[in-house]
């Protein structure tokens, strides 16, 4: 018994020479004063207060409380603490909810059994301001402000009567977020005029057009006078094309093109170069599909357009119209004199050469730095060729941009110099206005360190006529990206700023700093997700996926950057939501690549498949490299269509490759643009130049998701 009073005694003793000490309660509070920061009237926002037991004993908590005249603001958000064992923490829930404008503060008193500090009391601060207008200009959108996010919140209000800038829209309703309706109709009654409506005001107009008198007939004058239409027959013997593919020697007799006929069973030339063994019955030429009766995968045709040493056809630079036929467009290098000559080559059906266009811009005698070509088409196969350039900053550094129209037939219909601004970027609209982007100079001649050159990037939305409806102006680097239309936003990225402008106003819905942005972008209205390569200027090195209506990040992949797991392909979006993209494995620097991977993500970037690519890189890998990164395309069932170097894949959703195409080139598929046409025949361009028609499994081109620059030129920067 008196073993063990020593020991009690012991135990409550303060003496060194024991090793004993007592036991004590010891308190930290972290941080000592907090401020909220500014909150919008009406909101809450959420901090926490760590509550740490430092001591050798239990710490008991007497008591927590708010204090101060604005105590009423503040709240404790959780559970109080009674008493923390020695070394354990409480994390403490604080809001802060102000409701009137100005700052407002309070103390949190802690109490507790710490001897040396029995009570905290901690600041507590916050900035009531008041509500943002979360009015974005659009009545298409509806807008309020969540509280709970302390933020502004916008979603499509579809089927909402809305009035459009275009006042030749009448009966408008919302539509993803665009106010479209049906034109308004002109009619004067004369076969003699074009009726045409004004969009800036609404208003009627009629113009001379004898063209209006054409009666389809090639044996006939027609033309337009005081008392209307006049079809007079051209004289007989004239020679015309009764569109008879049997018959020859075709000539004008009484108003009638007629010619010889070929014998039933004997061979003609149906100009379908689709068909094979053509002969004619019942007086129609007509001939056997090379295309039914192919396996998937099995190349038909072969067509080269003109070749040209390093020269390929860039996504921008091909189209095809709803009949098939393949637009290219291209520049060819002169050596005497130095300069620039530009082409547009057209091919109907299986590998038929349809009409060539050339043509020297006046810039054509000098070099330039950054060249930016597309073009565009109407439903009737009307062409825009347009040619932005800025020369080299010895030479001036002076941008320019060059547009020509085409008709059917190649014919120049209208041309065009503007002398300042390089075109970067145009959006055809369904309402028929249009939006692009210009670099527009502010300063003359090349920069320098101390002076350096200074532009602004320029986005303008014009009616069908050429009216401006609305401006936009903003500082931009040597060079700036007009992203496109997505519903009611119209992208951009400029001074490594990432931002969308109001589709009906032009005023800034968003915009944050971010880093440069690939020149191609994915919109998905559907989703409200767009999806593009970010990184350095020469290493896109992540995928950045935000919200289209708010500009809030969605996700980045690879969620860190990592230079030996890189894009080699910009994404798109499938008509499922997928997002495919084909990334590259290299090696730690010198960064060699070493293998290629598809890649499946959800619209929240999330992975679904990742499968390896049947490809090596050869030893000499930098062979396999060109100006321009393979292209994908998807088609409406999901299959994916993309090369690289000398193989070129059809993929399956999930990564299983359907079939698989060789070059004889070391860089055959890189930069290859695939286009599905209607007749299942798949276009792919291979190496300088040439183009392979493949059977394709019959799906159609996607029209969800596509990249900024899609093949199918009238919606080229622009997705519904």
């Amino acid at each position: 018994m008196r073993r063990l009073l020593l020991i009690l005694a012991l135990a409550g003793c303060q003496c060194e020479e024991t090793g004993v000490g007592t036991l004590t309660s010891r308190v930290r509070v972290s941080p000592r004063a907090i401020d909220f920061g500014e909150i919008f009237v009406g909101s809450t926002r959420t901090r926490t207060l760590s509550i740490l037991s430092e001591g050798t004993a239990a710490l008991r908590v007497e008591s927590i409380h708010l204090d101060g005249d604005d105590a009423a603001r503040f709240a404790i958000d959780g559970p109080l603490p009674t008493a923390l064992a020695p070394g354990a923490s409480h994390a403490l829930p604080l809001a802060a909810a102000p409701s009137m404008l100005g700052r407002i503060g309070a103390e949190l008193v802690i109490r507790t059994d710490d001897l040396g500090e029995p009570e905290i009391r901690v600041p507590l601060e916050a900035l009531g301001a008041e509500r943002p207008p979360c009015d974005d200009g659009n009545d298409c959108t509806e807008d309020w402000f969540d509280a709970s996010a302390n933020t502004c919140r916008h979603r499509f209000a579809d089927g909402t009567p809305c009035s459009p800038a275009d006042r030749c829209i009448v009966d408008a309703v919302c539509q993803q977020g665009v106010c479209l309706g049906r034109s308004k109709v002109c009619a004067d009654s004369s076969p003699c005029t074009r009726d045409l409506c004004r969009q800036v005001d609404g208003e009627c107009l009629f113009v001379l057009d004898e063209r209006a008198c054409e009666d389809d007939n090639p044996c006939t004058a027609d033309l337009c006078g005081p008392s209307g239409c006049t079809n007079e027959a051209l004289a007989n013997g004239a020679p015309c094309d009764d569109g008879d593919a049997c018959t020859d020697a075709d000539a004008c007799f009484a108003g009638r093109c007629v010619g010889t006929g070929v014998r039933e069973g004997e061979a003609c030339d149906d100009a379908d170069s689709c068909t094979a063994g053509d002969v004619c019955r019942a007086g129609v030429c007509s001939g056997v599909s090379i295309v039914a009766p192919a396996a998937e995968g099995e190349v038909l045709f072969e067509y080269r357009f003109t070749s040209w040493p390093n020269a390929f056809l860039h996504r921008r630079e091909v189209s095809m119209s709803d009949d098939g036929i393949m637009f290219a467009l291209d520049h060819l290098p002169l050596s005497n004199p130095r300069g620039l000559t530009h082409v547009v080559s057209t091919m109907r059906q299986c590998g038929t050469a349809d009409y060539e266009f050339s043509y020297r811009p006046p810039d054509s005698f000098v070099l330039v730095r950054y060249v930016r070509r597309e073009m565009q088409l109407t439903p009737d196969n009307v062409l825009r060729v347009l040619v932005g350039v800025r020369q080299l900053p010895e030479n001036g550094f002076e941008p320019q941009t060059t547009t020509y129209v085409l008709d059917r037939r190649g014919h120049v219909l209208e041309s065009k110099v503007r002398a300042l601004g390089g075109e970067t970027g145009r959006s055809l609209l369904p309402d028929g206005s249009q939006v692009y982007g210009v670099v527009w100079p502010l300063s003359t001649g090349p920069g320098t360190p101390e002076a350096p050159s200074q532009q602004n990037l320029v986005i303008v939305r014009e009616d069908r006529h050429g009216n401006v409806l609305w401006r936009h102006e903003r500082a931009s680097l040597e060079w700036a990206e007009f992203l496109g239309v997505a519903g009611p936003r119209v992208l951009f990225w400029s001074n490594h700023r990432f931002g969308a402008l109001d589709f009906n106003t032009g005023a800034t819905v968003w915009s944050s700093e971010t880093r440069f942005i690939a020149k191609e972008m994915a919109f998905s209205t559907q989703l409200n997700l767009g999806v593009t390569r970010v990184g350095s200027q020469f290493a896109n090195s992540q995928i950045v996926g935000v919200e289209i209506l708010e500009g809030n990040q969605i996700f980045l992949f690879p969620a860190e950057e990592d230079l030996v797991y890189l894009p080699r392909t910009d994404p798109v979006i499938s008509s499922d939501g997928r997002i495919l993209v084909v990334m590259q494995h290299s090696s730690l620097a010198p960064y060699r690549p070493e293998r290629l991977e598809w890649v499946e993500l959800t619209p929240r970037g999330e992975l679904i498949s990742r499968t390896p690519l049947p490809y090596s890189f050869p030893e000499a890998w930098s062979e396999t490299w060109i100006e321009d990164d393979p292209y994908l395309t998807v088609a409406d069932d999901g299959v994916a269509y993309v090369g690289y170097g000398d193989q070129f894949w059809a993929i399956d959703p999930g990564g299983q490759i359907r079939w698989t195409l060789t070059s004889t080139l070391a860089h055959g598929f890189t930069g290859s643009v695939a286009m599905v046409r209607d007749d299942a025949t798949l276009l792919i361009s291979e190496g300088h130049r040439r183009v392979l028609g493949v059977k394709s499994n019959g799906a159609r081109m996607s029209q969800a998701g596509w990249p900024t620059f899609r093949h199918d030129g009238r919606r080229t920067n622009f997705t519904p």
